[in-house]
């Protein structure tokens, strides 16, 4: 699971050069900077593995949560266009047969003190494991 939002986090870094971070890192928000980009995971589901004679592949699939954070007066159309131009690229790369980008939703959020449009993708994955 980190390994898939570490894979994200270093595409979005490389594509924006802005600051993203994981939900996991211990950062006060107002050391993040302006505009921050948070990802998580949720719904996080292993399948059942298949076996070979040299190693283990286990499908994995989960929503990441790519949320941005604006300041409070920055309006819908703002934080949008800031998502779409620092993020659309890297979102088509990823996208495909198993992936996708399944919602957007802006909204304010108290206790960030903050705008924020929250995108949710699903994606699938093979956590390959050596035997």
């Amino acid at each position: 699971m980190f390994t898939i939002l570490l894979h994200i986090k270093n595409l979005l870094e490389q594509a924006s050069g802005e600051n993203v971070f994981t939900a996991y890192d211990a950062i006060p928000i107002r050391e993040k900077g302006k505009y921050f980009t948070i990802l998580s995971v949720s719904g996080y589901e292993a399948m059942n593995p298949v076996y070979s004679d040299t190693s283990v592949y286990m499908p994995v699939k989960c929503n990441v949560e790519i949320t941005v954070a604006a300041p409070v007066n920055t309006t819908y159309e703002q934080i949008y266009d800031y998502f779409y131009s620092n993020f659309d690229s890297v979102l088509d790369s990823i996208c495909g047969i198993s992936n996708r980008l399944k919602t957007i939703e802006i909204a304010p959020d108290s206790k960030l003190d903050r705008l924020t449009l929250k995108a949710v993708m699903n994606i699938s994955a093979m956590k390959i494991i050596p035997r």
